[in-house]
C-alpha cells in the first residue's frame, strides 16, 4: 500500500496529511499561535504543594505552571510515605515531561516518568528493562526484538520498540538508541548550566511533534513544501532516525502539495455532516458537547438482492467510510453508530468484526461496546490531539427562528408603546425579520388596537 506523509509549512501553521493509497486518512494543524508542548522536557522548579491533590505544582518558565501528580514521580526502591507531599520540596528542582497542553483555568499536566521519543523507539531514562509494543503481534517477532534490545548497553536506562521499530534492521535500532542515551546524557550533564526553570529537551516546534509521531519507515515518502522544513527535518533525522533521510524529499510540483494530492479538496468537504457513499448509501455524522451520533441510511443503494447481505454490504461500506472520518477529522470522547438494523447472530459477529479489524488499523486507542438490541454501537476513540472541527469552525450558538425574531420584537414594541402612546413607533430589523412581519398584515391591525400606534418597520 502507496503511503506518503506531506507537510506544508504555511505561514502561521503547518498543515501534515498522511495519505494511503492517494487519499488522506489523516489531517493534522499545528498553528504557531497555539502551540503544544505536549512531550517537552523541563527542568523546573516545585513553587507549591497540596495534600490534597497529593501533587507538585512546578514552574516551567515563561509564565507557565504545572500539575504534577506525586504518583506520577519515578519509581523508587523502598516504600512510599503515606503523604506523597514528603517526597519533594518547595523550592525543588525537578525534571518533568509535559502530558497535556494547558486549558481554559487548567494548568499543563505534568508526568515525572520521562520518555524521550524517537519515530521507532522510546527511552526511559527513570525506568530499566526492555519493552515491545503491543502493536507487534507476531510472537516470534516480538521474542526477537525484546531479546536483542534486552542484551543493549542501555547505561542503567529503559527502552520501548515502537511499532516502527519492526520495520527497522537491529543495527539501526542499536545506533538510534545510542543517539537517544548520548543526547539525554548530554541535556542533563549540562542542565545546572542554565537558569531554572528552562527546557531541557523536545520542544514543542511542530516540526519536531510531526517527526516524534509520523517519521516511520513504513511510509514511502514523506514529503516538504518548503527547502527550510526539509533542511531541519534532515537534521532532526540524522540524530534521531537516519533510517529517514533517503524517504525525505521536496515537492517540485508547480501545483501548491496539498492541492496537488487532493487533499484541499478533502478539507473543502471535511464538515458536511452529510458523506456520501459510492453504492448510493450514506451516512450522517453529528457532534454535540456530549456524544458523536453517527446515523447510516440505505438510501437508494443496491449492491446484493438477498435483503439480508444487502444490508450487510452497506454496513460493511459504511463502517470504512466512518473510521476513516473518524481518523480524518479527529473525532474522540463517545460515540454511538446506528447501523443499518440487522438482526441475525452471524450478520453483527461479521460486522463487529470487520469494524475490530478497523479498530486495529486505527493509531489511537478505541473501546466498543457490543451492538443493543436496538442496533447501536457504542465506541469510545482517546483524544489525542484538537479535532479538525475544533480548530477550523468557530462555536455556533443555536439562532431564533425569523419568526421567534419577529414575535418577540412585537412584544418589546408593546411595552414600548405604553409608555408613548398614540404615537408612531419606528423599529429595525432584519430583511427576513421585516419581511416575514409584512406578510403577515393582520399581526399589524392587532398591534393598533392593542396599542393605539402605528409600527413602522424598516431594515437595519
Amino acid at each position: 500500500m502507496a503511503s506518503e506523509i506531506l507537510i506544508n509549512s504555511a505561514i502561521g501553521e503547518t498543515r501534515l496529511a498522511q495519505m494511503e493509497n492517494g487519499h488522506p486518512v489523516e489531517i493534522r494543524l499545528f498553528r504557531d499561535h497555539d502551540p503544544s508542548l505536549v512531550g517537552a522536557i523541563y527542568y523546573g522548579r516545585v513553587i507549591s504543594l497540596s495534600t490534597e491533590f497529593q501533587a507538585a505544582f512546578v514552574d516551567l518558565g515563561h509564565d507557565l505552571n504545572g500539575f504534577l501528580p506525586l504518583t506520577l514521580l519515578p519509581k523508587r526502591p523502598g516504600g512510599k510515605p503515606k503523604d506523597l507531599t514528603k517526597l519533594v520540596n518547595v523550592g525543588q528542582k525537578i525534571i518533568v515531561q509535559v502530558t497535556a497542553d494547558t486549558t481554559a483555568g487548567k494548568s499543563a499536566k505534568l508526568t515525572g516518568r520521562i520518555e524521550i521519543a524517537s519515530s521507532a523507539l522510546i527511552l526511559h531514562p527513570f525506568r530499566e528493562g526492555a519493552f515491545i509494543s503491543s502493536r507487534i503481534k507476531d510472537p516470534g517477532q516480538r521474542e526477537e526484538l525484546k531479546s536483542f534490545a534486552g542484551n543493549l548497553n542501555l547505561k542503567g536506562m529503559g527502552l520501548t520498540l515502537r511499532t516502527e521499530a519492526q520495520y527497522l534492521t537491529q543495527d539501526d535500532i542499536k545506533k538510534t538508541a545510542d543517539r537517544l542515551i548520548h543526547h539525554w546524557k548530554n541535556a542533563v550533564d549540562n542542565r545546572e548550566k542554565n537558569k531554572v526553570p528552562f527546557l531541557l529537551s523536545q520542544g514543542g516546534g511542530s516540526l519536531e511533534q510531526i517527526l516524534r509521531q509520523y517519521g516511520s519507515a513504513r511510509y514511502d515518502r514523506m514529503i516538504f513544501d518548503q527547502p527550510s522544513a526539509l533542511k531541519k527535518a534532515q537534521i532532526w533525522a540524522k540524530e534521531f532516525a537516519p533510517d529517514l533521510l533517503g524517504r525525505m524529499m521536496l515537492h517540485q510540483e508547480s501545483t501548491p502539495l496539498f492541492e496537488h494530492f487532493g487533499v484541499e479538496e478533502e478539507l473543502d468537504r471535511l464538515f458536511d455532516k452529510k458523506i456520501p457513499l459510492p453504492s448510493g448509501a450514506w451516512f450522517t455524522i453529528e457532534q454535540t458537547e456530549a456524544m458523536v451520533t453517527v446515523d447510516v441510511n440505505m438510501a437508494g443503494a443496491q449492491l446484493n438482492n438477498d435483503p439480508v447481505k444487502q444490508r450487510l454490504a452497506i454496513n460493511f461500506e459504511a463502517a470504512k467510510e466512518i473510521f476513516r472520518q473518524f481518523r480524518l477529522r479527529g473525532i474522540s470522547g463517545l460515540i454511538v453508530i446506528d447501523f443499518i438494523n440487522i438482526s441475525g447472530k452471524s450478520e453483527v459477529s461479521n460486522l463487529l468484526a470487520v469494524i475490530d479489524n478497523l479498530i486495529q488499523k486505527d493509531p489511537v486507542q478505541i473501546q466498543r461496546s457490543n451492538m443493543s438490541a436496538f442496533g447501536l454501537l457504542e465506541l469510545t476513540r482517546r483524544a489525542s490531539h484538537l479535532s479538525l472541527g475544533q480548530q477550523m469552525l468557530a462555536p455556533v450558538r443555536p439562532s431564533a427562528t425569523t419568526e421567534t425574531e419577529a414575535l418577540a420584537l412585537l412584544r418589546q414594541s408593546v411595552r414600548d408603546a405604553a409608555s408613548k402612546p398614540g404615537i408612531t413607533l419606528t423599529i429595525k430589523a432584519r430583511p427576513e425579520v421585516v419581511a416575514w412581519l409584512k406578510s403577515q398584515p393582520q399581526l399589524m391591525e392587532k398591534f393598533i388596537l392593542r396599542t393605539g400606534s402605528k409600527l413602522d418597520i424598516g431594515e437595519k
